[in-house]
Order: structure tokens, then sequence, then C-alpha cells
């Protein structure tokens, strides 16, 4: 097997390559506008997945349209089968509903899931909860960089056949961050 030695001076160039080059940032983030009142049935909770996606040493690191729309349940009470979803709608303060959301098919029904999760206890025990998850997710539904109200209706289906309606109705506002760094702060940041 051959030795790889390194000298100083290529030490120093492949040091002075990385440092030099710069990550771009390009993203948009959408959060929730106020707050939710609270509601008297069970609901769905939102994300907006704006697909990130970062090149490496220098590369950019940015949102990719259309973006997602991702809806969950954590049932702690493991009562519910499923969710069915019967509308979803985006629609932007001039009035457009985006057309991302009419390649939905709807109604979509999505079965649980079993979720566990582990926590670390004092004196090294390891505590293992389940709970259900229901986990649905709306692809290319957001394609526009705006904020816009989001409705999202449908059902949560018990063990015993009852269904429980559900409706959510948020705004979403939006950020935008564009800025350049080093690709150390980059990684040093990681």
């Amino acid at each position: 097997m051959k030795k790889t030695t390194y000298t100083f001076p290529s030490i120093l160039l492949a040091g002075l390559m990385v440092t030099s080059c710069n990550v771009k940032y390009d993203m948009v983030t959408f959060n929730a506008a106020g707050i939710m009142p609270a509601s008297t049935t069970p609901a769905p909770k939102i994300e907006i997945d704006t697909n990130v996606t970062a090149g490496m040493m220098g590369g950019d690191v940015k949102s990719n349209k259309p973006y997602d729309i991702q809806a969950y349940y954590m049932d702690d009470t493991f009562t519910f089968e499923s969710a069915e979803f019967t509308k979803v709608t985006v629609t932007y303060p001039d009035g457009t509903v985006d057309p991302g959301v009419s390649a939905l098919k709807l109604p979509m029904r999505v079965q649980h899931r079993v979720h566990e999760s582990s926590n670390s206890m004092a004196g090294g025990a390891v505590v293992v909860t389940q709970s259900r998850i229901i986990h649905a997710e709306f692809p290319g539904t957001i394609t526009r960089d705006e904020g816009f109200t989001l409705l999202i209706e449908g059902g949560f289906t018990k063990e015993d056949g009852t269904v429980i309606p559900f409706k959510v109705r948020e705004k979403f506002d939006i950020s935008r961050e564009k800025r350049t760094e080093s690709w150390v702060d980059f990684v040093s940041g990681c």
C-alpha cells in the first residue's frame, strides 16, 4: 500500500480553495399568521415544505417551487384508524385559487401508522413510547411566492367507524432569505 504524504503548500492551497467558496441562500418560509383559535375537535397540524436543496462547497441553498402541504395528527390515545381529506384549497390575496390543488385526487384516505419515540432517562434507562400518526402530503399545491389562506376539510375515522369531521382554515405569510456566506460559516452552522 502506497503512503500519501501532503506537503504544507498543498494543504494551504486546499484550505484556501475551500474557504474562498461561498454559499448563496435563496429560501422562502411560510409561517402561520396569527394564532389559530383553539379547536373543540381534533384537527391536523399543517406544515409547508419548500423543498430546500443545498449544493456542496459553494453551491446554493434554495427553495424549489412548487411547494408541498403536509398535514399530520399525532394520536396518543390510539383512537383514530384513518383520515379522509375531502377539500384542499390555497387562495391568494387576489382571490386566485392555486391551480396546483386541481391535480389532487380527492377524497384522499390516509391510514394511521405506529410512531415510536425514545427518550433517555436518568440512570441510563430508555423509555420508548408509541402513538399513532396520520400523515398526508399534498405535493405541488403552492406555486406562488406569496402569502395565502389554506382550507382543508375532512374527517377522522375511529375504530368503531364513527367519523369526526375537521376543518382547518389558516393564513400563511411568507418571508424570504437572500444572503451569501462563506462555506466555512455554512459548515460551522451545521
